[in-house]
């Protein structure tokens, strides 16, 4: 994702008021993206995910694919452009109507296991524990993250389609793994760098942008730490 050169006054150069109010509005816009993200993706495990049309290991691939590309490419040139609120709910949407295959699939593991919510309350978790630990590095770490930057550039693009192949073609034993590991440690990259680029390169007028922002870098990051949980399931 891009993102342009910030027009008004940086957050690490505002003043301690205009800092807090963006911080504020940003974090509360970002629960509102994960919330609607959330009820998207229960909704999409139960009905959407479940159509006959997606029940097919490529009508599933279609549908997870079509949406990343809406959520991550399509949305992002409003919430960057001129209708920022319609771009803002568009992503939000359609990453949750991805999530629904892997929720789904979840579920399905979780009640053979016992508990239909243990391995997405586990993913959920651990999703808040990564993102309070970059955000406590970033509060007193480097603005610089350029090495960050290049490899996300070079890895983003592949990493998004093989968690869409993979998901729907699982890939067992410690190849699986290590391949779901390595999604992880590129999207705790991507989200620190996301937060990064919030905190010192937006201006303070860019709370949708923001918000946006670290929406999507979350809900990535949760995908693939279920993905991970799932692979040391068994899912096969």
């Amino acid at each position: 994702m891009a993102y342009p050169a910030a027009s008004g006054t940086p957050l690490s150069h505002a003043s301690q008021e205009s800092r807090l109010s963006y911080l504020k509005s940003v974090a509360g816009l970002t629960f509102l993206g994960l919330t609607i993200s959330g009820i998207t993706g229960i909704i999409s495990a139960l009905t959407v995910a479940q159509m006959p049309i997606f029940t097919t290991r490529w009508g599933s691939l279609a549908l997870i694919f079509g949406s990343f590309g809406i959520a991550n490419y399509v949305a992002p040139r409003f919430v960057f452009g001129g209708q920022k609120w319609l771009g803002f709910l568009m992503g939000a949407v359609f990453q949750g109507v991805a999530m629904g295959y892997l929720l789904l699939m979840a579920f399905v593991m979780g009640a053979a296991a016992g508990d239909p919510l243990v391995f997405i309350g586990n993913a959920l978790g651990m999703t808040a524990l990564t993102c309070v630990g970059i955000l406590a590095y970033l509060w007193s770490g480097p603005q610089e993250l350029s090495l960050v930057k290049a490899g996300l550039s070079a890895m983003f693009l592949p990493m998004l389609i093989l968690m869409g192949v993979t998901a729907v073609f699982p890939i067992g034993g410690a190849v699986g793994i290590g391949i779901s590991l390595l999604f992880v440690v590129i999207s705790v990259a991507g989200l620190l760098y996301q937060m990064n680029t919030v905190l010192h390169q937006m201006s303070t007028d860019m709370k949708v942008e923001g918000a946006y922002t670290i929406t999507m870098g979350v809900l990535i990051l949760f995908w693939n730490l279920l993905s991970l949980i799932l692979s040391l399931s068994g899912r096969d």
